[in-house]
């Protein structure tokens, strides 16, 4: 959440290179801090809540701001991105184990902080790629909910291949290397990241 409140920060006073970086932190940590509370069985009410605020904080309010506020079509979509954020936090639950709806917010933001640095902050191409996250958000497909550091070891080497490039290559690798991990995701969710329990989903009756 501190590195959301800072991104946004960066946004405001046209530091979106800084912001960018943040948002990619943010990505790798999310995940890292949710193991470690699940390790250490640290669920509270008021975690959960605060939690919930800090993906709406970093990965919707800092994500949408990435574009720039140049005018009243960036303004909407800001707050479309927003707004979408917010639906995919409330409505992202389907009764079934190890699935949701929808692209969970930090791939969508994982994708639009890989291509703003990669493309200099581009505000066409990244007021695009927005769009198309806003869609991936609001769509009903489903995406497998894993945790990517308590699942098969190549996705734990993915992960931990993602903190060394980080540190030793940030400014070439590192966003090239997450927005294909995004990617990867969003186009091949079952058969790269699901769980055996994801592909035996039951059918919805009428198909």
């Amino acid at each position: 959440m501190i590195l959301g409140f800072f991104s946004i920060f960066c946004s405001f006073y046209r530091k979106p290179h800084c912001a960018s970086w943040l948002l990619l932190i943010s990505f790798f940590l999310d995940m890292a801090v949710g193991t470690m509370n699940r390790h250490l069985s640290i669920f509270t009410k008021s975690g959960v809540e605060l939690n919930d605020f800090a993906v709406f904080t970093t990965f919707g309010l800092a994500s949408a701001l990435l574009p720039g506020l140049d005018g009243p079509l960036s303004g909407l979509l800001a707050i479309l991105y927003v707004l979408a954020t917010s639906f995919r936090l409330c409505f992202f639950s389907t009764g079934v184990p190890f699935i949701y709806k929808g692209l969970p917010s930090p791939y969508a933001s994982c994708v639009l902080a890989s291509t703003s640095l990669l493309t200099r902050g581009n505000t066409f191409i990244l007021s695009c790629v927005a769009s198309l996250m806003i869609l991936f958000m609001m769509d009903q497909t489903y995406y497998p909910h894993e945790e990517i550091l308590e699942s098969e070891n190549w996705k734990k080497i993915v992960y931990l291949g993602g903190v060394i490039i980080l540190f030793v290559s940030p400014f070439s690798l590192t966003p090239f290397y997450c927005l294909i991990w995004a990617i990867s995701y969003i186009f091949f969710p079952d058969a790269l990241w699901g769980k055996t329990s994801c592909l035996r989903r039951p059918r919805p009756r009428g198909h």
